[in-house]
């Protein structure tokens, strides 16, 4: 039998794991797109090192907690702004925006404005891209417009589509920096097929914070009772060892 005291640490470990995706969450809950960290637990067999310590012979006793964190890409609320650069994906969906070594990032922040040049950007100051590339718009030529499929518009001249790129089916998201996502397995995106674009709209966080903070009091008493069982455990082994050793 695996001694408790090291399902105890594992445990721990596994709620500290669960701790900073909740402060992360918490943390920017304000931010436009955000998508929260959701954690999930189940157990694994323990090391060699640990096996080492008792008898292997029963499975159960050998599992060892252990806590696994990945992006929620629920849709979070949609929020009018009323401005004409402002974007949201309603349902699946990503921006596509181009970094500075020339590849390709993805966002749901709508926030976009123009850049000194023209360039529709977002607030990181990187193009946003449509099938034909960065978007270059002049507002003396008119209002820009957006149709529900992400065509854009400036008076009757079409300056193409936004680029809208299913990350769902790309597997696991993985955060690349400034609010920005990639695939997991570095896999190229797939275009959505119809995607549904809000013009003068942002998608806020999908952070709930009350449920957060009753995330947080969770593991603040789970954390409580694994340390109480590695003192028990630890002041048992200590009389065991006193009593055993006395003449």
């Amino acid at each position: 039998m695996i001694p408790a005291i090291y399902q105890g640490a594992a445990a721990m470990n596994a709620l500290e794991r669960w701790q900073t995706a909740i402060t992360s969450n918490l943390a920017s809950g304000s931010v436009t797109g955000f998508k929260k960290d959701e954690t999930t637990f189940s157990s694994a067999l323990a090391t060699t090192s640990a096996l080492q310590s008792g008898d292997s012979s029963s499975a159960v006793d050998q599992l060892m907690p252990q806590a696994t964190s990945q992006v929620n890409d629920s849709q979070g609320a949609l929020r009018q702004t009323g401005s004409a650069l402002n974007f949201a994906v309603q349902g699946p969906g990503y921006f596509q925006v181009q970094t500075p070594d020339g590849g390709k990032a993805y966002t749901r922040n709508g926030e976009f404005h123009l850049n000194a040049s023209g360039t529709l950007v977002n607030n990181q100051g990187l193009a946003v891209l449509s099938d034909s590339g960065p978007i270059k718009l002049d507002m003396t030529l008119g209002p820009v417009t957006v149709d529900p499929t992400g065509q854009i518009s400036q008076g009757d001249t079409a300056l193409g589509k936004l680029t809208v790129v299913d990350l769902s089916k790309s597997g696991q998201l993985q955060r690349s920096g400034n609010g920005l996502m990639a695939p997991a397995d570095g896999s190229v995106p797939k275009p959505v097929a119809a995607p549904v674009i809000m013009q003068g709209y942002v998608e806020e966080s999908n952070v709930v914070p009350l449920q957060e903070m009753v995330n947080l009091i969770s593991v603040s008493r789970a954390y409580e009772v694994s340390q109480k069982l590695i003192t028990s455990m630890d002041q048992t082994s200590r009389s065991a060892v006193e009593t055993l050793g006395t003449p």
